[in-house]
């Protein structure tokens, strides 16, 4: 987490959200509920005649962020053992951390990449056998290499739910705008520009401006260089922002003319009818990663957690994150089911692997080094 900075891991953003017009299962179901019509209930009632087979009991706990517990993250689950599995929700990984330390037991949690290596450093989870999950094989390669998935040769994270941050633009106002993060230095943007009040996002910004591979194992020397950038980078800057409501607001009236943003920024604005545009810099895209974790002191039935890891992994369920979400999922698969709009223009629909190419993905920083970084954001945003 970072201070007055912590937004951009996903354990601050609101991710029980689908994407703007879009009508979840689990909205579809709580209107159905507004009008006594349960969609559960109605499934029940017309097979209540038919005789069912004996299934075991649910043995399982998962800890999940709000929304995770909709039974369209994991109908296979449901339809093996009859049931879900009991839910322990979290606001905010710095709260699930802590509550496990405290010896909260469950079998799987939903952390994010810049949260495993601490929480796998803590004795909090053990490896996962991925010959017990059938579906592993249908994750892209390129998500495997992400920072904090492999350690001392063992697999610890499963991928699940990713986004990404990039440059959106006005169009309209920059048609012959560089496709590279150095588009926000030109000196023309003078107070038109915003970005997410976010220190690993920042790094990212000035690292792939400088060419680095990596925001997260920069030396001292690299560290300084960055810092150079941030300080001209602040120039431009109009208001770094925390509210993407605030950010789309000024996009839109053609206050910010370019921004590092969110997907569900560039979506809500193109709704509104203003011409922006997605980039795919050559630097490439900064993804954030979620996904699973088997803890060590697992309580409950461990073929059921990899049954439950399993289905999570089904390619209808992707279908559900891409389209009514707004996210992407770790199946490649769920791309050819996929049907947004928005995941047809920005390809995701068509060549994933070209998508992922160059994709910047975040994991965990050394924490003394990330608490030099956000001092030094600190004091860039206050001139310094």
């Amino acid at each position: 987490m970072t201070e007055n900075s912590n937004t951009d891991n996903p354990s601050a953003r609101n991710r029980s959200v689908p994407r703007a017009g879009a009508l979840s299962r689990r909205r579809f179901n709580s209107l159905m509920a507004g009008t006594g019509l349960a969609v559960g209930g109605l499934a029940a009632g017309a097979t209540a005649l038919l005789p069912r087979p004996a299934q075991a009991a649910v043995d399982l706990t998962v800890f999940e962020w709000s929304g995770y517990d909709d039974p369209s993250m994991f109908p296979e689950f449901v339809e093996q053992y009859g049931d879900q599995p009991a839910f322990a929700i979290f606001a905010e990984e710095e709260e699930a951390y802590q509550k496990l330390r405290a010896g909260f037991q469950v079998d799987l949690a939903h952390p994010c990449t810049l949260s495993v290596g601490r929480w796998r450093d803590s004795g909090l989870l053990k490896p996962i056998d991925t010959s017990r999950i059938p579906r592993w094989s249908e994750i892209p390669a390129s998500m495997l290499e992400a920072k904090g998935i492999k350690a001392d040769g063992e697999i610890w994270f499963m991928p699940f739910d990713w986004g990404n941050s990039t440059i959106i633009y006005r169009q309209d106002e920059l048609p012959d705008a560089r496709q590279s993060y150095e588009m926000l230095l030109d000196p023309k943007l003078q107070g038109r520009v915003s970005i997410f009040d976010s220190v690993d996002e920042a790094f990212v910004i000035a690292s792939g401006i400088l060419g680095y591979d990596s925001h997260m194992d920069l030396s001292d020397e690299q560290i300084e260089k960055c810092t150079e950038v941030l300080r001209e980078l602040h120039k431009n800057v109009r208001f770094y922002w925390g509210d993407p409501t605030a950010l789309q607001q000024s996009m839109a009236a053609g206050e910010v003319l370019a921004a590092w943003a969110w997907t569900d920024s560039y979506l809500a604005l193109k709704g509104e009818g203003v011409d922006v545009k997605f980039m795919f810099p050559e630097e490439g895209l900064s993804t954030w990663m979620c996904g699973m974790v088997m803890t060590e002191d697992a309580p409950g039935d461990e073929s059921q957690a990899y049954d439950y890891l399993n289905a999570m992994l089904d390619p209808a369920v992707g279908k559900v994150l891409i389209d009514d979400w707004g996210y992407g999922h770790s199946n490649a698969g769920s791309y050819e089911l996929a049907e947004s709009e928005l995941a047809i223009e920005l390809g995701l629909t068509s060549d994933l692997d070209k998508f992922l190419e160059g994709t910047r993905f975040q994991g965990e920083i050394d924490p003394e080094r990330r608490e030099k970084m956000i001092e030094i954001f600190e004091t860039v945003k206050l001139g310094g």
